[in-house]
């Protein structure tokens, strides 16, 4: 196993859990991320903290297994990650345009149909 970078497991398991919105137990999610050296107490861990930090709920499914659900849709999330980052601007104006002037012309014709609904 290579050594990964700071939140990426993290990603991979929100991965999991946007992929399958009702819901996954750990022994799952474990054999999703198809790591042959990653511990189940090291994906417990990161879906520890994950619910410390709001992103998943446990729920109790048939018998003693939890099933981790995620609370946000990846859209969901992204969009508040995209908030965040314009509230820590000075120029939220210009967070914009350089956000915009990086969208495919695809991308933008999506952005430019959504804001008129």
């Amino acid at each position: 196993m290579s050594k990964r970078k700071q939140g990426e497991l993290e990603s991979a398991i929100m991965g999991c859990l946007w992929d399958r919105p009702a819901g996954l137990s750990s022994q799952q999610i474990l054999a999703l991320l198809g790591d042959d050296e990653l511990a189940i107490t090291t994906v417990l861990t990161v879906l520890s903290r994950l619910s410390d930090k709001g992103l998943v709920t446990k729920e109790q499914d048939s018998g003693r297994k939890l099933l981790f659900v995620a609370t946000k849709t990846r859209e969901a999330h992204t969009a508040s990650l995209l908030l965040d980052a314009v509230q820590q601007s000075n120029n939220p104006a210009l967070v914009f345009s350089h956000f915009a002037s990086s969208l495919s012309a695809d991308q933008l014709q999506k952005l430019k149909a959504s804001l008129d609904q």
